[in-house]
């Protein structure tokens, strides 16, 4: 009888302390990666917001040397640009191309003065000023 009572007492039971720490474990694990999954999230959607705005300020020197009317120098110019409360490095190598009424012209923006690589590049040509309407 007594054997019986102990085995509907185990039976009617709770959890172990083992099956406890084993659910714990589980759920932390599960915790660290959504928030691992979240820091990864923030740190793209980040570097996505600063890439855009590198596109905005390639493309923005790209028109202005479109609306100018004449020729750039032939070289490389490094100029500085404000935008979103932040300065930004723009380096344009200009260069001549097989036709001797386009310039090629190729703008890349760094966030870092001394970076090695940049963020954003666009290339484009520019027309001989004398024939632009």
């Amino acid at each position: 009888m007594r054997a019986s009572r102990r085995a509907s007492a185990l039976a009617a039971g709770g959890f172990t302390l083992i099956e406890v720490l084993v659910a714990m474990t589980i759920l932390a694990v599960g915790v660290s990666a959504l928030v691992t999954s979240a820091a990864a999230s923030a740190q793209r959607a980040e570097y996505l917001r600063t890439r855009e705005v590198a596109r905005w300020i390639a493309s923005n020197t790209m028109a202005e040397w479109q609306a100018v009317p004449g020729w750039p120098e032939l070289g490389t110019t490094n100029t500085e640009t404000e935008m979103v409360q932040r300065t930004w490095y723009v380096r344009t190598r200009t260069q001549r191309v097989a036709d001797a009424d386009l310039r090629r012209l190729d703008i890349e923006v760094r966030a870092d003065r001394d970076a090695e690589s940049y963020l954003y590049s666009v290339t484009g040509f520019l027309g001989n000023p004398d024939y632009r309407l």
